[in-house]
């Protein structure tokens, strides 16, 4: 087996002609001859075992309770602005409990600014859902911007208009991870009582229309 070694600060080239150093860059193969000296960049150690990029959900379906919450807040959002909203999800440390906190934000069209800021005390945060207004749940272009730097669940819920739609997954060091709704949530969207509604959030701003979306909030670029 060849030594592998770490390119870490201070690193000095072995002695060996053949080995692997990881680097920042990727794993090379470093090769010492009599006429060259050669990085390689590989994929892998041909004698190790495959392995694939994957991640889990590992913490207890979101109830029924959260989600009607959250419905209630997207479809107040969307009857008045037209818009996207956000929701930032906690679990409360020792109870197990999950929790939302409605964010400061700006909304308009198919556009929703918010701040995180500091996890309430003895919570630790999951992740957001955010709504799509009445375009279709998927992760957008500019979802995976946002959350390029956000590790944990996101939850994305369109079509208020209608049926609703919803998209799941985990984000972990820029990567996305899909999850199948019923890996996270209790209940559906679509199986909630559409009444449920809650007062008037201050946290939420409207902004001027960005020009994206049409009479119907339905934004042609999210």
């Amino acid at each position: 087996m060849l030594p592998i070694y770490v390119k870490e600060p201070g690193f000095r080239e072995p002695e060996e002609p053949i080995y692997y150093v990881v680097t920042r860059s990727g794993l090379f193969q470093v090769k010492r001859t009599p006429v060259f000296r050669s990085r390689v960049r590989v994929r892998g150690l041909v004698w190790l075992e495959e392995e694939e990029e994957g991640a889990r959900f590992l913490l207890p379906l979101i109830p029924e309770k959260i989600l009607g919450e959250t419905m209630a807040f997207f479809r107040e959002v969307f009857r008045k602005y037209r818009a996207e909203a956000a929701v930032l999800i906690y679990l409360r440390e020792g109870a197990g409990e999950y929790e939302i906190r409605i964010p400061p934000q700006q909304v308009a069209g198919g556009h929703c600014r918010y701040e995180i800021g500091p996890n309430p005390p003895g919570c630790i945060r999951v992740g957001t859902i955010h709504s799509h207004g009445a375009a279709e749940a998927f992760h957008s272009e500019l979802d995976d911007l946002d959350e390029q730097y956000d590790d944990g669940l996101h939850v994305t819920i369109g079509s208020l208009h209608a049926k609703p739609s919803v998209s799941c997954s985990l984000v972990v060091d820029g990567r996305r991870f899909d999850l199948q709704p019923e890996e996270v949530l209790e209940v559906m969207p679509w199986q909630l009582e559409p009444t449920i509604r809650l007062e008037d959030s201050e946290a939420v701003t409207p902004e001027p229309p960005p020009g994206d979306s049409d009479p119907s909030g339905r934004p042609s670029a999210i």
